[in-house]
């Protein structure tokens, strides 16, 4: 077994290389950009943000970039109906490069103000239950909180996700095996009757861990190259041994017993032309159920890192089209970028819910399940339930009932 060195962080913002270092500290444009941080994305943040630019905007109504802002802050906190339609005012006749890709979410938005949000359910939850993590991999999109819940809050949000009929829960991370409690989360989840699905680095993973982990509807693991150096490149790692580690632990599951596991892969431009060769690594595992391959998605990515990771959707289909001719019958899903636009329905670990757009920076705050119900949050005007509904389910091979046709074909 190789050595794994014990590294438990909360991974640096991705955000901080691109920013603009010009910019005076303390300013609206600094704050704004700096809105992101773990520390600073929560509605008194935002709320505080929001009040200077109102000001801001009254001294001078025709700056089109405060505008821009404003409408920004207000649908990424806890937006209303009215917060929409005011969004759309301040974006109206937008030059702007970013306030007409703003301007276009919105009006989809708008578009579906109509559509009934009453007795909806959402189906499937992500939760980013331990803000700590192993990695830190480049561009990571998941909205670390500064704040950790604890065990007991944990029970509660399980609690009121059964309550109101949700199925699927993905724990992720971070890396959720960090965590101690995970494994009464586990358990308690199940027991509340929901299909669970753990998200983790595998970096951490032990016999005695899986052995923990057996009621499990799929355990998730990374794997994006066949080369040492490409791998730990990627997800930054200290251990030079990552790809080794990585791979001990399909090997684990393999050993084991342990049939339902999904494999993520996050393809990219430095990493695209050994999928091929992965997937023959991949299959080799008994162990593997399931192959989802990700677009690398720059949501949350400094300008630097888009244009040296970034990929065309349609060099990826390329690639997945021929790894699918080459392993007929196994279960492989292409996750798009473009197709995980409000896709998820996210809780960070502070308990704050989050959804995302496949813009730059689109993070939108929902709610908050320690102090709101389910269906109070499925009232926001944000929230688009025909993507929530491409979703797919923690366990592999099913679809949810209803669905027609093949299985989804992405996944945030």
């Amino acid at each position: 077994m190789s050595t794994r060195q014990h590294v438990e962080i909360l991974p640096p913002h991705p955000l901080r290389a691109g920013y603009d270092r010009a910019l005076e500290r303390g300013s609206i444009a600094d704050d704004f950009q700096r809105r992101l941080e773990p520390a600073h994305f929560n509605p008194g943040y935002l709320g505080a943000l929001t009040s200077r630019v109102e000001q801001a905007l009254v001294r001078d109504p025709a700056d089109e970039a405060m505008r821009w802002r404003l409408a920004f802050l207000l649908l990424q906190n806890n937006a209303t109906a009215a917060a929409v339609e005011r969004a759309e005012e301040l974006l109206a006749d937008a030059t702007l490069p970013q306030a007409r890709r703003l301007a276009h979410l919105v009006a989809g938005i708008r578009g579906r103000a109509d559509r009934p949000r009453t007795g909806r359910r959402v189906r499937r939850v992500n939760w980013s239950i331990n803000n700590r993590c192993p990695m830190s991999c480049q561009g990571c999109y998941n909205p670390f909180a500064a704040e950790q819940i604890d065990l007991a809050q944990a029970d509660r949000i399980i609690g009121k996700l059964a309550a109101h009929g949700t199925t699927d829960l993905v724990l992720a991370g971070g890396d959720p095996l960090l965590w101690p409690p995970i494994f009464d989360v586990v358990d308690h989840a199940i027991a509340a009757g929901l299909k669970v699905g753990l998200d983790t680095t595998g970096y951490t993973l032990t016999a005695e861990k899986l052995a923990r982990l057996r009621g499990l509807s799929s355990l998730r693991l990374p794997l994006d190259a066949v080369t040492a150096d490409v791998q730990r490149a990627f997800r930054r790692s200290p251990d030079s041994n990552l790809l080794r580690a990585l791979l001990e632990s399909l090997a684990l599951c393999d050993a084991e017993g342990f049939d339902r596991v999904r494999v993520h892969t996050v393809a990219s431009a430095e990493n695209l032309h050994q999928l091929p060769e992965l997937a023959a690594e991949i299959m080799s595992h008994p162990s593997v159920a399931q192959w989802v391959i990700f677009q690398w998605w720059g949501r949350r990515a400094s300008p630097d890192t888009v244009r040296r990771l970034g990929v065309a959707v349609e060099d990826v289909r390329e690639v997945v089209d021929g790894i699918r001719r080459d392993h007929p019958g196994r279960e492989i899903h292409l996750a798009e970028s473009s197709e995980r636009e409000l896709l998820n329905w996210m809780i960070q670990s502070s308990g704050q819910v989050v959804t995302f757009g496949s813009g730059a920076e689109e993070e939108f705050i929902l709610g908050n399940l320690l102090t709101d119900e389910v269906e109070e949050i499925l009232t926001h005007p944000i929230l688009d339930f025909e993507a929530m509904s491409r979703g797919i389910p923690v366990t592999p091979g099913t679809r949810f009932p209803g669905a027609d046709g093949e299985l989804p074909s992405a996944e945030g």
